[in-house]
């Protein structure tokens, strides 16, 4: 399989995994919200395989291990194509039934996510050769690892502030601790 087979295989398991849950539930408002939680859940599996690659290759060495790091661009840009598809349902979502959308939410509770995107955006433009030459190899270095800690802390943040409403969110808000705490310990590692 190559790189690019990689990435189509699994954003068509992503789409696959969101339309299934747009289509068993009841409703089309329910639709959106199903889609919605499906791609979220999709991203931040994608999101953890990334983050924690060269974690995992470290802890445990194996071919699978390496072709984790090795296949990172592809899983990276795979996320990206599941927050295109968890954005585009959002939009829907606020536009048929924007009254469900911003019940407790205010403007102030969309900028982690409206940074997320932006986030997402220059490191998938980054991800390409070009855009990456231009900005050089030290700056990449900065952007990539700058931009996966702000998605990190915003996972974290998503799901731990969330808990309140249902406990099962404390599940991967700490997952994503774990994962932050393991990068961590890789910078004292000696």
């Amino acid at each position: 399989m190559t790189r690019w087979n990689l990435f189509g295989v699994l954003t068509v398991i992503v789409t696959l995994f969101a339309l299934t849950a747009y289509a068993i539930a009841p409703n089309g408002v329910e639709s959106l919200q199903y889609a919605i939680r499906a791609t979220a859940r999709t991203s931040f599996v994608l999101f953890l395989a990334v983050f924690l690659a060269t974690s995992f290759a470290r802890l445990v060495p194996s071919a699978l291990t390496r072709a984790l790091v090795r296949e990172r661009r592809y899983i990276g840009l795979s996320f990206a194509a599941s927050q295109l598809l968890h954005a585009i349902a959002l939009i829907i979502y606020i536009r048929i039934a924007p009254e469900a959308f911003w019940v407790g939410r205010t403007p102030a509770t969309n900028i982690p996510g409206s940074i997320g995107y932006l986030m997402i955006l220059l490191l998938s433009i980054t991800s390409f050769a070009t855009p990456a030459r231009l900005i050089g190899p030290a700056n990449w270095k900065k952007l990539h690892l700058t931009g996966v800690w702000i998605l990190a802390v915003i996972f974290a943040g998503s799901f731990l502030t969330r808990v309140h409403h249902h406990a099962a969110y404390l599940v991967p808000g700490m997952m994503m601790v774990v994962a932050m705490l393991l990068r961590m310990g890789e910078r004292f590692e000696g």
